[in-house]
């Protein structure tokens, strides 16, 4: 999680988009790009016709499950765009355009979309993109293993019932439920459609990706976990619109030598970049920043399993009160917005009467714990990796001034931080909803990893239905609607609204575009500095 530096000299323990994976889910198109002037240059140098290399540095690995890029959600697609196309991407205005599909048509009652595929695409494997093809893709929604795809599973509330491929250019979806923008259901991750080799053989991707994209990657220079060497697939459909010869990703998980690493010049691009360094980055090169990332605690178990404490709205609703929002974004994150809600400021159905219906009040938490027959409060555990984040200690005070006792277990691996969500009550991270988060809550929030208890709240649920199967002013109504539901029932409790910082050299690259407020950078955007 990146945000401005603390006027201390501390550095400040956050979590980040992809080292923890948590807002690799989130979905939908997205709005503004909103950038910060920086600097003309550092070490780096290069020049505005140099397009035969460029360095993306990023904080975490991108591929650490190998090269399925359904295995992980829309984070990740800055780097899987590189070798994979999508039905629907999300271009740097945040619009969704078409990509591997050439647009769609829905039935009146929009429960059916046919999509027309793009032709002369070709796979890795030699094969060419048809419509048997996107439906051996879609079919695998069934894989529980697949991040990208279980929203489209049983029981969600984008669930797709059926895939035909009537001929070789066309592919019809049934969804279960009225589904008014398909296309953003089928955007960037949630749209990826792998070679038919892998879909075969799916083992294959581990070493081996498969993919149409404009890239290829290069084992000779690929150290997994390391550096990956992607190179320039010139018979590639999209290859044009990718402006560099080859893409060196470097992987540099230590905040201070990522920020390090585009300073001097050892990467043109940096993301992720912490807030301690922001300043040292913009003082030397340019910097490009993106909202719409939420940081708070997805109640994982709303029914009492894990704890009975959660089980009662009023104590969900008890933890809202008992967090003092305003004071730990001053103490910690001078830039961010201390928000109680799930929808970020530039999202339809964002509602401000929302924050300060649940400012801070302890004494209504504590009211509302005695309601709930917990006049004394509770205590639970939740599952860090490592060291709990500043953020976690601070809410950890806060939440024992009204009789909750926070406790943290630490876990030896990402694996084990997941699988809490089955045994603990909450989990803690932030969280790339952006401007259109109907997509996140149906397929994290309420189909997701998030919800393995399979909670029911009809208020959350008939509002989502009707956010995805209406538009225009009905849309913005349930939207509304939706996001006053989640903070009333207490099935998100929201901390604050954070940014995304990438750093670049300028005098070697124009400035990137974020995929909206998606929180990942669109690649094709990455072009020689003019």
């Amino acid at each position: 999680m990146n945000r401005f530096r603390t006027r201390d000299t501390r550095v400040l323990r956050r979590p980040s988009l992809l080292r923890t994976g948590v807002a690799v889910l989130a979905a939908g198109a997205l709005t503004t790009l909103s950038a910060c002037g920086g600097g003309s240059g550092g070490s780096g140098g290069g020049s505005a016709s140099d397009t035969q290399t460029l360095t993306i540095a990023y904080d975490a690995d991108a591929a650490p499950n190998g090269y399925d890029p359904l295995l992980y959600g829309q984070r990740q697609f800055e780097f899987f765009s590189t070798m994979y196309d999508a039905l629907f991407v999300t271009d740097g205005t945040g619009a969704i355009v078409p990509s591997l599909a050439t647009g769609f048509t829905n039935s009146a009652d929009n429960l059916t979309t046919t999509l027309t595929l793009k032709q002369g695409v070709t796979f890795t494997d030699g094969s060419a993109l048809d419509s048997s093809v996107v439906k051996a893709n879609l079919d695998r929604r069934s894989d529980t293993e697949l991040a990208a795809y279980n929203t489209f599973a049983p029981g969600g509330s984008t669930e797709i019932a059926d895939v035909a491929a009537p001929d070789p250019q066309t592919v019809v979806l049934t969804w279960a439920a009225p589904q008014a923008s398909p296309d953003v259901n089928l955007a960037d991750t949630y749209g990826t459609i792998v070679g038919p080799t892998a879909v075969a053989d799916p083992s294959t991707l581990a070493t081996t990706p498969d993919g149409s994209g404009p890239y290829t990657l290069a084992t000779s220079g690929t150290t997994k976990g390391s550096s990956y060497s992607l190179e320039k697939n010139a018979e590639a459909w999209n290859a044009d619109a990718f402006a560099f010869d080859e893409v060196v990703v470097k992987v540099i998980t230590d905040d201070q030598a990522l920020a390090n690493a585009v300073v001097s010049g050892q990467a043109d691009v940096a993301t992720q970049l912490d807030s301690s360094t922001v300043d040292l980055v913009e003082s030397r090169q340019a910097i490009v920043k993106s909202g719409g990332t939420i940081v708070g605690f997805p109640v994982a178990d709303k029914t009492g399993v894990t704890n009975p404490a959660f089980g009662k709205v009023e104590v969900r609703q008890a933890l809202s009160y008992g967090i003092d929002r305003a004071s730990l974004v001053t103490d910690l994150h001078p830039g961010a917005r201390a928000t109680a809600q799930l929808f970020p400021e530039s999202a339809a159905g964002f509602d401000p009467a929302i924050d300060e219906r649940y400012a801070y009040d302890p004494a209504k938490a504590k009211e509302l714990l005695a309601t709930a027959g917990y006049p004394d409060g509770f205590s639970f555990d939740i599952t860090v990796l490592g060291q709990p984040a500043d953020d976690q200690i601070a809410i950890q005070k806060q939440w024992q001034e009204i009789g909750v006792t926070m406790n943290f277990v630490t876990a030896t691996s990402t694996d084990a931080v997941f699988a809490a969500a089955q045994t603990e009550p909450m989990l803690f991270g932030p969280f790339g909803i952006g401007s259109k988060p109907a997509g996140f809550v149906a397929g994290v929030l309420v189909g997701g990893f998030v919800n393995l208890q399979k909670a029911t709240d009809p208020a959350i649920e008939g509002s989502l239905g009707a956010a995805l199967g209406a538009t225009g002013d009905a849309q913005e109504t349930a939207l509304t609607q939706l996001n006053a539901a989640i903070t009333d029932r207490g099935w998100f409790i929201p901390v604050y609204e954070d940014f995304i910082y990438t750093g670049y050299n300028a005098e070697k690259v124009g400035a990137p575009a974020f995929a909206g407020d998606n929180g990942f950078l669109v690649l094709s955007s990455l072009t020689p500095a003019s």
